[in-house]
């Protein structure tokens, strides 16, 4: 290593160090970015390329509820996620849970993250670049992990970010049994 590589690496670690700690540092209250939107809003519609290799278009997913769970493979949060997403996937078997990655050149790093993770849902990334650059359906994915909630019928009917508990998750599908807080 050379003299002048090292504060370099300082820099990037301490850098790499504050992201994370901004990340971890909000409790799930105040992550959470909520929006009930309207049923004149668009319809879950967009195209995935999964880890296997398959194509899915989500529209055609209607008559069941989706959540999508938007992250980013180099996200400390997205990966702690996980934590909370294992238990909550197999208890929910009526709601279809999908990763997608929000990152340029995405394709090969969520193969990885897939491989190494092992989530307990199907990860996607759309090869246009649509969602990283704002430009899909979901809009502009400010924060990661972004969760998205959508009905049966595909539309939008919560959004939230942030680090959530299994309690936030299960609170966060309520609105899909009709039941109030």
């Amino acid at each position: 290593m050379t003299r002048t590589s090292l504060p370099k690496r300082a820099l990037c670690l301490i850098s790499i160090f504050v992201v994370i700690a901004s990340g971890c540092a909000r409790d799930s209250s105040s992550a959470r970015n909520t929006t009930q939107a309207s049923r004149s809003g668009p319809r879950l519609d967009l195209g995935l390329r999964l880890t296997d290799g398959r194509w899915v278009e989500l529209a055609e997913l209607r008559g069941t509820p989706v959540l999508l769970f938007v992250f980013a493979t180099f996200d400390a949060v997205s990966q702690a996620s996980l934590k909370s997403l294992r238990p909550f996937v197999p208890q929910h078997p009526e709601l279809i849970v999908i990763g997608v990655a929000a990152q340029p050149r995405a394709g090969q790093l969520v193969e990885a993250w897939d491989y190494a993770l092992d989530p307990p849902f199907v990860l996607g990334t759309n090869p246009y670049g649509r969602v990283e650059n704002g430009d899909s359906m979901l809009g502009k994915i400010e924060t990661v992990p972004t969760y998205i909630l959508y009905d049966a019928d595909g539309y939008e009917i919560d959004r939230t970010t942030g680090l959530l508990s299994e309690g936030d998750l299960a609170r966060l599908v309520k609105p899909l049994y009709g039941r109030a807080d």
